[in-house]
Order: C-alpha cells, then sequence, then structure tokens
C-alpha cells in the first residue's frame, strides 16, 4: 500500500500558527507545511517529507520529525481553546521514514492536570506501521507570553486565540477549559 486512507469526512482544514512557521507555514521555504485538520477532539496530518528534511541515507532527519510532531500536537491547543507552549518532547523513532513516502501523523490529549496538558502523537506509514511517536508536555500561559515577541507571526496566534475564546484576557492564567466544539477553522 503507498497511499494513506482517505481523511475522514468531518475533518476540518485548521489555520496554520503563522506563516512562517518552520511546522505548518506555508510561507516558509525550508519548513514541513504540514497542513492540519481537526477530527473530534484529535487532528491529523498527511505529509511527505521532503528531501530538503533528509539526514543521513535518504531518510528523514529526526529532528524534522520531531519538529514536526511538536507542531502537530500544539493544533489541539485550537481544540482545548487554551493557550500554551511546549515544556517537553519525548520522541521514539521506531522504524527509518524515506523521504517522499507519506505519512499520516495523528496527535490527542492525554491528560490535563491543571496547566500540564499531556499530548501524543504518532506517524504511520500509508502501511499502517507506526514509524515514530512523540509523547509532549505543554504549560499553559497567558496570551501576554507571545505577545512580548512581538512577531507577526506571534500576534497571528493571539489573535486566532482571542477569536476561540472571546473571554480571554491577557492575564487570564487559569486552567485548561475543556475541549468544545468550536474550532480555529481555515479562514476563521
Amino acid at each position: 500500500m503507498t497511499e494513506l486512507p482517505p481523511r475522514p469526512a468531518d475533518a476540518v482544514l485548521l489555520d496554520p500558527h503563522g506563516d512562517r512557521c518552520f511546522g505548518c507555514g506555508p510561507e516558509n521555504p525550508a519548513g514541513v507545511a504540514l497542513q492540519v485538520y481537526r477530527v473530534g477532539d484529535e487532528v491529523l496530518a498527511d505529509v511527505s517529507f521532503a528531501p530538503k528534511h533528509a539526514g543521513a541515507h535518504g531518510v528523514v532527519h529526526g529532528g524534522v520529525l520531531a519538529s514536526a510532531c511538536d507542531d502537530l500536537v500544539a493544533f489541539l491547543l485550537y481544540v482545548l481553546q487554551q493557550p500554551a507552549v511546549t515544556r517537553s518532547l519525548q520522541m521514539e523513532y521506531l522504524a527509518p521514514v524515506p523521504v517522499g513516502e507519506p505519512h499520516r501523523l495523528v496527535g490527542r490529549l492525554v491528560s490535563q492536570e491543571g496547566r500540564r496538558l499531556t499530548m501524543a502523537a504518532e506517524g504511520r506509514a500509508a502501511d499502517g506501521a507506526v514509524r515514530f511517536s512523540a509523547h509532549a508536555v505543554f504549560v499553559t500561559v497567558d496570551l501576554a507570553h507571545f505577545e512580548r515577541f512581538g512577531a507577526a507571526d506571534g500576534a497571528d496566534v493571539v489573535s486566532r486565540f482571542r477569536v476561540a475564546r472571546p473571554d480571554t484576557a491577557t492575564a487570564d492564567t487559569g486552567p485548561p477549559r475543556p475541549s468544545v466544539p468550536g474550532t480555529i477553522a481555515r479562514g476563521a
């Protein structure tokens, strides 16, 4: 099998974190350019890594796989409607990921405890074999965290969270709220 299964019919395309984001930005020539979809409380992206993402011997560099997983699970923050940042990311490289072969990345929330969000991701080849997986811990932050850096892409993140949660004040440091039906869909 060389093709991935079709995306679920209820998949909703989400806006990228920013135009120059390494993981999902459409205007980053070195980036992965993930197009991430929400499916229920999970996120998914189909990707064939380019030659520019290669490490040794025609396989994708492990750092690129880690970046893709980190970016993918960060889209769960849109689902949760809670701004947060990566605290830690652990990768498991289970099999080589050849450049140019399609993979489906899926991310999900594992648990929430106060400001701590534990997430998981995996990358499956077209034959269904899991070739890599990630375990990430994010910590919720207030929107001022993103505003202080002043980057245009950071401003995009702030506005997207404000649209998703109109009640989000700059000083909001409370625990994450449960998942809600609204999502930052592309063009929202």
